[in-house]
């Protein structure tokens, strides 16, 4: 039954983390009692005791919480009640108290090593580093890279995962780019990539997606439309074989023949349990509210490395402001007048930066056309590029070089702001005003659904192509030994990446982000369960160790001072340190969980 998996999940996520805190006070524990100091308690998790012995001058405790545990040690603190008997922990040489306090992280970073090593010889599925989607005018796009390549290699590290390309990118900080070597039909190269921060999610980014398999591993419903798969006989893990008897082999063929097929039954032949079966499906037929226009400029956003208009020159930033000596404003403007003009030189004049620059593109038919669009991204604005006859924009009078400036009274600034206020519309009526020959026109206007352009749509959605890296004794101690060590060496460059504003604290992830990655972890498999534990182990370890008063290392702070002064911090000093850091910690907590919460409702 269903319940069963998820609760045996839920079980290992709680015996996971709640073993990563236990350990850590195992630690603390062990070397406590090694050194001398009597500790009162040592609890397997948190709240009261369901089962307790005393043993010597120890209360061993099982607690109803079972999320980690604590130990109590003797003269923790400076207090009063203290006797400054020996096996007080107050009472230890700096290098014993410290000893204690290394001891946590120590236990973590040891487990987090031995649970790679059990990862990879249990075997990790990670996601390919096979290209599926390169987004237009994105880092990648312009750099060449295509959907179906695959990177081999990024920043010196050989054999990436998507993990590891997703993490290179984030944390980046060369001016240089990243250097990439891609594998496209049995060939290699190299390439240099620059990454863009995406303020959307607080991360830098080169706009790649995964690739996919055709095996289903969602289904969701079709915003104002029928599910149609959620009526088939369609099934989640089943993989796409056939469409009306023609083998498909790629999701993007799958997707284009779909959008292709609105209202249209489709015959599907699908393996399920290691069976051929045929069934029946029709996409829905999805359109969007719009109002008619686009923006796109004859700015260019992006050049395509590999492409006729790189060939010639042209660069990001670029603006085209003639054709032969014909002033043009917008990309179709650019585009069809390029079209118009009979085969031959053609002079574009460029506007870079301050200068002026004339290139010229040599045109043999509309092919040489295509390859030129094709290879240029332009930059969307809020100046109208073209209007769609019959559309509202153009029944309100909105024609091409007029520039939109708000909607029901707010004011637009972007591309992206216009579409999602039109789509936000859902149909409804809003005002729109807009500039003309330097004359403020408003009207209120009415969006339309395109029925002529509707796409069909299933509402599933694939699984990533995967790969298990399992390993023998050996390998798997190497390989766990040197995922131990990048993640270390990773978690100080997220701090980097913090202080320098190269990844934004939206990126923060608290209690409800944990629960999450360690469910989707268990369900993954127990090898995937113990790779996310190790690395949660190690993070455990590192933030542990740093010098933030009331964490372990802003104990061992303090015992420096006290080493180098001759004599403890005041208690003053100490409460008033401790205080600030409980204060950072706190909000720290409530910061990230805010995050967790607005990720759940799609918010951030």
């Amino acid at each position: 039954m269903p319940f069963i998996g998820i609760s045996s999940n839920v079980i290992l996520v709680i015996v996971g983390i709640g073993l990563l805190i236990f350990i850590h006070e195992l630690g603390h524990f062990l070397v406590a009692k090694k050194i001398g100091v009597k500790v009162h308690a040592f609890s397997l998790g948190f709240g009261p005791a369901l089962i307790r012995k005393q043993i010597g001058d120890t209360d061993y405790r099982i607690s109803i919480v079972p999320l980690g545990g604590y130990v109590k040690l003797a003269g923790e603190q400076r207090e009063d009640s203290n006797t400054g008997e020996d096996w007080e922990f107050m009472s230890k040489k700096p290098w014993q108290r410290a000893s204690v306090l290394v001891a946590g992280v120590t236990c973590n970073t040891i487990l987090a090593f031995i649970a790679f090593i059990i990862a990879f010889r249990v075997g990790v599925p990670f996601i390919t580093a096979e290209v599926g989607q390169a987004l237009p005018g994105g880092p990648a796009w312009e750099a060449g890279i295509r959907p179906g390549d695959k990177i081999v290699r990024i920043n010196g590290v050989n054999d990436p995962d998507f993990e590891d390309i997703f993490i290179s990118v984030a944390l980046s900080n060369s001016s240089k780019g990243i250097n990439m070597k891609i594998e496209r039909d049995n060939e290699t190269f190299d390439v240099n990539v620059m990454p863009e921060y995406d303020a959307s999610v607080g991360v830098q980014r080169i706009g790649i997606a995964p690739a996919s398999t055709l095996e289903v591993n969602k289904m969701f419903t079709v915003e104002n439309a029928d599910t149609p798969v959620q009526s088939s006989e369609l099934h989640v893990n089943d993989t796409i074989l056939k469409v009306n008897g023609k083998a498909v082999a790629t999701t993007s063929e799958f997707i284009g023949i779909v959008q292709a097929s609105p209202g249209k039954e489709l015959s599907l032949t699908v393996l399920r349990n290691g069976q051929d079966i045929d069934i029946k499906v029709t996409p829905a037929a999805v359109t969007r509210w719009m109002i008619g226009l686009s923006c796109a400029t004859s700015e260019i956003d992006g050049v395509k490395k590999d492409s006729l208009a790189y060939s010639l020159g042209l660069e990001k930033g670029d603006k085209i402001v003639k054709v032969n000596s014909q002033s043009i404003h917008g990309f179709s403007k650019l585009i069809n007048t390029i079209k118009e003009l009979p085969d031959g030189i053609v002079t574009l004049q460029v506007n870079r930066g301050n200068d002026t620059k004339h290139i010229k593109l040599t045109k043999v038919g509309d092919e040489t056309v295509q390859k030129f669009s094709e290879g240029i991204f332009p930059h969307y604005g809020l100046t109208v590029d073209s209007t769609v006859e019959g559309f509202p924009a153009e029944k309100a009078g909105i024609k091409p070089g007029d520039t939109i400036t708000s909607i029901n009274g707010k004011n637009v600034t972007e591309w992206s702001q216009l579409l999602t206020l039109v789509t936000a519309s859902q149909g409804e009526e809003f005002e729109i005003a807009w500039t003309h020959n330097y004359e403020t026109i408003t009207k209120t206007i009415k969006p339309k659904k395109n029925e002529k352009n509707a796409q069909g749509v299933l509402g599933i959605k694939f699984g990533e192509k995967k790969v298990l890296r399992k390993y023998g004794l050996l390998k798997a101690c190497s390989v766990g030994s040197h995922k131990a060590v990048i993640n270390i060496k990773r978690i100080y460059l997220t701090i980097q990446g913090f202080v320098s504003k190269k990844l934004s604290t939206k990126a923060l992830g608290g209690p409800v982000l944990i629960a999450q990655a360690s469910y989707a972890s268990a369900q993954s498999g127990i090898g995937k369960l113990m790779y996310f534990m190790a690395i949660i182990s190690i993070n455990l370890a590192v933030i542990n160790i740093l010098p933030v008063p009331v964490l372990d290392g802003g104990h061992l702070m303090f015992i420096g001072i006290e080493k180098i002064k001759g004599s403890p911090v005041s208690e003053k000093s100490m409460a008033i340190a401790n205080y600030i850091g409980m204060g950072l910690i706190l909000s720290l907590m409530i910061y990230a969980t805010k995050n967790d919460i607005m990720r759940l409702f799609h918010i951030l």
